[in-house]
């Protein structure tokens, strides 16, 4: 009996140690981490209320969120006591493919906590996609990096300037065109129809290319052909292509951009909620700005660039055709009914022909050139403006009433619209630099329009939806660990109009794949962005 218990216990004992060395090996191995934030305000992106955790990265994701994590070991510990954790903002829609390549750090977006870019917005992408993503990836970037697929690209590609709708030889060139660039990696198709060549495009012609998007995944992204008075018939085009072809609609920088429509708001939810009632994915982004800014050429009538820059050239030497072009100015982009002066209105951003001009107004610019400040003279400057090509300008024209009401709305994601910039050059406008701390120092903490919660819900797990992203835009366990951690009481733009070229205050850290590439402030200079790519790219033919 003695030896039967003896060896019992033995077994026991034995069977004890095993386990215990099991369970040992799995607490060390639980314990080791690349990084720990303690003690965080975890704000995740769902909308929900913040709660206190401790987060655990490991291999780029998230790997444990816990109320505490003591014991834990990791290589880097970050404190963030009272300080906001939120997933890295997703900036859905920005212009950073134009300098991604020469702009690698990508600083002023890190500096207000962002972490990923989609470029290709407006119609406009690098082409072709697939070596410009090569390059990227080769180069490296700070910056996660998403492109959608430019409709005004493609259609230049295939017709040129011509103003005709694309006969079935062009439209099939068109959509072989965009099949690749999806297969390539883009998001989706993106429409600046208030551009060249997309203006000339008819609704019949975006709804068939658009049925490549609906074949092989992705989204649609417009900016619409009116932000005025046609603004409804202009979201309805855009919803139709989306709910055609059975895709996700993005209405780009949503606002309204003409005084006599101001706080008609109405003009813009009307037909989104109609479409979203009867189940159609329609989505909006927004810059927390009352001024945009683009080039001139949407001021000007555009049958006049038919055929490109010469033929544009040779018809500006026609008095009858010069003065067509200077009254549609003047009627589109200098005229108030409130006696606004739209002299004083409109800024030039940037011009390499006359680089004197950046930063000033029209009304200045006139009077650095002796003329009188009349708006037959400042439609003249414009034509010079638009003759030399490559200037950017500012354009006050919306109002702070209607920018709040739609930030409200459920449906509307942030996004700035604008793009990487190297301090110093031009003066463009603070929304490349100041976006995403405006809405959460101005917007949330000072006027109380949108909860926090609601912010970075708008900022982060909204554009992941919408844009079908694996495992980003929130803090969850499993999620790509993109992350930024915040000072709620001291988070805010600097720049300004003025000043554009101003880095955001109390963005405390920032962490794109896992890794810190802000840190109290300073770039570290890494560059663990991915390139993201669209549903297209998996699919085996």
């Amino acid at each position: 009996m003695k030896r039967k218990a003896s060896a019992s216990c033995l077994k026991f004992l034995i069977l004890f140690s095993v386990f215990s060395l099991i369970f040992a090996a799995c607490l060390r191995t639980e314990k080791q981490y690349d990084l720990i934030i303690r003690n965080g305000l975890v704000v995740d992106g769902s909308g929900n209320p913040w709660f206190r955790a401790d987060l655990a990265i490991k291999n780029k994701k998230i790997a444990a969120i816990r109320d505490h994590l003591d014991q834990a070991k990791a290589k880097t510990v970050i404190e963030a006591e009272g300080l906001v954790v939120a997933p890295g903002f997703i900036d859905i829609h920005t212009h950073a493919d134009r300098d991604l390549l020469t702009i690698p750090g990508c600083e002023n977006y890190i500096s207000q906590g962002v972490t990923t870019l989609i470029g290709g917005n407006c119609g406009g992408h690098e082409f072709p996609l697939a070596e410009f993503l090569a390059k990227v990836e080769k180069n490296g970037i700070a910056c996660n990096f998403g492109i959608l697929a430019g409709h005004n690209t493609i259609r230049r590609e295939v017709m040129g300037m011509k103003m005709d709708p694309p006969d079935p030889e062009e439209m099939a060139r068109m959509k072989q065109l965009l099949r690749k660039e999806l297969l390539a990696g883009a998001l989706g198709l993106s429409t600046g129809l208030a551009y060249l060549p997309g203006t000339y495009s008819t609704t019949e012609e975006l709804v068939e290319l658009a049925s490549v998007v609906g074949e092989l995944g992705g989204f649609y992204a417009s900016h619409i052909r009116n932000q005025g008075k046609k603004i409804t018939e202009a979201i309805e085009e855009a919803i139709a292509v989306g709910e055609k072809n059975r895709i996700p609609v993005v209405i780009s920088h949503i606002k309204l951009a003409d005084e006599d429509v101001w706080n008609e708001i109405e003009r813009i939810t009307s037909p989104v909620e109609a479409a979203r009632a009867r189940g159609v994915e329609v989505v909006m982004d927004q810059y927390p700005y009352t001024a945009t800014s683009s080039g001139f050429t949407s001021s000007l009538p555009q049958d006049v660039f038919e055929g490109g820059r010469e033929k544009f050239l040779q018809r500006l030497q026609d008095p009858e055709i010069y003065e067509r072009v200077r009254q549609t100015i003047i009627r589109n982009r200098l005229t108030s009914r409130r006696g606004i002066d739209k002299l004083e209105t409109i800024y030039i951003a940037r011009s390499r022909k006359f680089p004197a001009y950046e930063g000033k107004n029209l009304k200045e610019i006139l009077a650095l050139l002796g003329k009188p400040a009349t708006v037959e003279n400042g439609a003249d400057l414009i034509i010079d403006l638009v003759k030399e090509g490559d200037v950017s300008a500012i354009f006050f024209q919306m109002d702070e009433r209607d920018v709040e009401n739609l930030m409200k709305l459920p449906f509307v994601m942030i996004g700035s619209d604008g793009g990487l910039q190297v301090p110093g050059q031009g003066i463009p406008h603070p929304r490349s630099y100041g976006t995403f701390t405006r809405v959460l120092g101005h917007y949330v903490r000072e006027k109380g329009i949108i909860s926090l919660e609601e912010a970075v819900r708008k900022m982060t797990s909204l554009p992941a939806q919408t844009m079908r992203l694996k495992n980003r835009g929130m803090i969850k366990e499993g999620y790509y660990a993109d992350i930024t951690i915040f000072n709620p009481a001291e988070v805010k733009d600097l720049a300004t109009f003025h000043e554009p070229h101003r880095y955001s205050a109390g963005i405390a850290c920032v962490l794109v794949n896992g890794e810190v590439v802000l840190e109290k402030g300073l770039f570290t200079g890494r560059r663990p962005g991915s390139v993201l790519r669209g549903q297209a790219s998996e699919k085996k033919f």
